[in-house]
């Protein structure tokens, strides 16, 4: 059971740090908020209705991400630490990263699944021993 707790904290940690670098990669790509917010060329007017619905999406995508990779990677880090806050940021960060279809999905029903668990919450009231390395057994 610590290794799936530990691989979670990695898997957050990961997924978050992924997460910024697509986004940030996207935004770059796009020419920022500005560019994937650019009105349609062909439309005679410049309102919210021609901005195209596939850009407002993906807008809407690349803001959720990088709202949700910093909470990602402290919590990972959290998890990785047992911190007794962690199992309950966990649980949130795992069903919230369930939104970001397809990976966060995968990744969000894997964490509600390790984090409620009924082992796991003593785990993180009472935590493993650290090794010679100082990390957890």
């Amino acid at each position: 059971m610590q290794e799936q707790i530990r691989a979670v904290g990695k898997i957050f940690i990961a997924f978050g740090v992924f997460g910024l670098v697509v986004s940030i990669g996207l935004l770059i790509g796009f020419g920022g908020f500005g560019g994937l917010l650019a009105f349609d060329p062909d439309a005679k007017r410049n309102d919210l209705s021609t901005i195209p619905l596939q850009r407002l999406g993906l807008m809407v995508y690349v803001v959720f991400s990088l709202v949700m990779s910093l909470p990602l990677i402290l919590v990972g880090r959290g998890i990785l630490r047992w911190q007794l806050w962690a199992h309950t940021g966990g649980i949130l960060t795992g069903a919230a990263t369930t939104l970001l279809f397809p990976f966060g999905t995968c990744v969000g029903i894997y964490v509600l699944w390790v984090m409620l668990l009924p082992e796991t919450e003593p785990l993180f009231m009472n935590p493993p021993a650290p090794n010679r390395n100082g990390r957890a057994r």
